[in-house]
């Protein structure tokens, strides 16, 4: 499988990157908690990133130190590196990501309004979130 490179490249605000911003590291980091079952190459990274060799270079040995991401296989003279699903690191990261998704998710359902189409036509029932409340109009 192939990652999007225009994907990662475009200025895309995931949850993660919010938090955390825009550095080469949480931008790695950002990618591999994404796809979370994919291996993938330096040159890959940096293809998909859209960042600069020498900075992937940099980068990924700090990364790989903290165990976030893991070096799962080699293919020829290639290192692939995979996210390290069993470090505790990230599986801090995912339930923080999650559980600000879920916040942000809780709020903009507050300020949205439901409607459903009642068992007659000329009724409609309205229910909205915030006011905990059901209108039903004939």
């Amino acid at each position: 499988m192939e990652i999007k490179s225009s994907f990662y490249r475009e200025s895309r605000d995931s949850i993660f990157l919010r938090i955390f911003g825009r550095s080469p590291q949480t931008r790695i980091i950002d990618m591999f908690l994404d796809n979370p079952f994919f291996d993938l190459s330096r040159m890959e990274m940096v293809e998909a990133l859209g960042m600069a060799k020498v900075t992937m270079y940099k980068t990924i040995p700090m990364i790989e130190d903290s165990g976030v991401i893991v070096p799962s296989r080699k293919i020829g003279k290639t290192q692939l590196y995979r996210l390290n699903r069993d470090s505790a690191a990230v599986k801090h990261l995912r339930s923080v990501v999650r559980d600000i998704s879920f916040k942000i998710a809780e709020s903009e359902s507050h300020s949205l309004e439901f409607e459903t189409p009642a068992a007659e036509e000329n009724e409609l029932f309205l229910f909205t979130e915030k006011e905990k409340t059901l209108i039903v109009s004939n």
